[in-house]
């Protein structure tokens, strides 16, 4: 079930990084740490705002993806932001209920639940520590439960928060470099200007952004909102998804 939860980050791959300014060979690496942004005082995305996508696996529809925000809610006292991305391909359901930091974006929990048309469904709770940068995840099935620990060298994000991220900025800089660390792996990711991208809902202007391995490719609409409008996988695997509709 790893597989398919790269899979689906890499479908969805779209910005963004935290934690200590380095320099890089081609302009500025930057990482954004706990405490070093601020929180917004209003946000260009409102509670309940829902962007739905169609999968695509090497131009053919495969499935579909809704990635909600709930607003703001109560996480052990603490007030997050609570984000939900699901998931549909013929083979199963993915729905994650995800839990944000609401100055950082990083992930604080994740709670996943997994329906498969064949063999047993899947409860996965991740818990972050973004101090002593680990997670905690218990993955609980009808015949098993599993509990382990990743632990990385930084702050540690969460694709599907990403673009939440790049949505909270004012400007970008095709000077900056921007470092990922997910679970499973790390990257960068640039500002590559402004292009034209068609979608079912018509053609947008958009930022585009790419990273370095290339892993995926992001439109960003160049307006207030700032829709993620279209990610594709550049490599082998060859998924993508496309903005469907807007609520």
């Amino acid at each position: 079930m790893r597989k398919i939860s790269i899979v689906l980050f890499l479908i969805f791959l779209s910005l963004l990084a935290y934690a200590v300014v380095s320099i890089a060979p081609y302009g500025r690496a930057v990482e954004i740490s706990a405490g070093m942004e601020k929180e917004p005082d209003t946000l260009v995305f409102k509670s309940g705002e829902t962007l739905t996508y169609r999968v695509s696996y090497k131009g053919l529809r495969i499935g579909k993806s809704v990635l909600t925000f709930n607003g703001e809610k109560d996480l052990g006292g603490e007030k997050v932001y609570h984000i939900t991305f699901s998931t549909r391909v013929p083979s199963l359901k993915d729905t994650e209920e995800i839990y944000a930091d609401k100055v950082t974006w990083l992930p604080l929990e994740v709670h996943r639940n997994i329906k498969k048309k064949v063999g047993f469904n899947d409860s996965i709770v991740e818990k972050y520590d973004q101090k002593k940068f680990r997670i905690d995840i218990k993955q609980k099935s009808k015949l098993r439960s599993k509990d382990f620990s990743i632990e990385k060298d930084a702050p540690i994000h969460n694709a599907i928060l990403l673009p939440y991220y790049y949505r909270s900025k004012e400007s970008f800089s095709e000077s900056e470099k921007l470092k990922i660390n997910l679970p499973t792996m790390d990257f960068e990711v640039m500002f590559d200007g402004v292009e034209t991208v068609r979608t079912p809902l018509g053609e947008y202007k958009a930022y585009v952004f790419t990273s370095d391995p290339p892993k995926f490719k992001l439109w960003l609409s160049a307006d207030e909102r700032r829709i993620p409008l279209k990610i594709k996988n550049p490599d082998a695997l060859g998924y993508s998804l496309i903005i469907e509709d807007i609520n």
